[in-house]
């Protein structure tokens, strides 16, 4: 006797129950997925604005500032203020004053590889809206 299917069952309904059935597994991941990007973005975002003020502090006083700032702690790089963000803590290193390392991590145990500044490739202004004239 040969299998008996629903006649309504046909090929395209079954791809259409299959993506419908990817999309329903898949979307719980991808909404993990975002809520972890979200979560380090003001992390990453610090790091990129100290090395950015780093650099312009080593441009124009040929040394850096080494600084390990708790979230909220504040301190003046290259005449900018500079402070953490919640939950964010940075590191500065300068084993080499033209050449620091900057590394952050976050509340939640994420933690950011160091970034070096190298001369010849310096870092953009991670804020290219607000330039300001006064600094590189």
């Amino acid at each position: 006797m040969p299998p008996t299917r629903p006649a309504w069952l046909t090929a395209t309904v079954a791809v259409w129950i299959a993506t419908a059935v990817l999309f329903a597994l898949a979307f719980p991941v991808a909404v993990l997925l975002d809520s972890v990007l979200d979560r380090v973005k003001p992390m990453y975002a610090d790091r990129a604005e100290m090395l950015w003020l780093q650099s312009q502090n080593v441009q124009v006083t040929g040394q850096s500032v080494p600084v390990e700032l708790s979230p909220g702690e504040s301190v003046e790089v290259a005449g900018e203020s500079f402070t953490a963000s919640p939950g964010v803590t940075v590191e500065v290193r300068a084993d080499q004053p033209k050449r620091p390392c900057v590394r952050v991590h976050d509340e939640h145990g994420d933690v950011s590889e160091w970034a070096c500044l190298d001369p010849d490739d310096p870092p953009a202004n991670p804020d290219p809206d607000n330039p300001d004239p006064d600094l590189g």
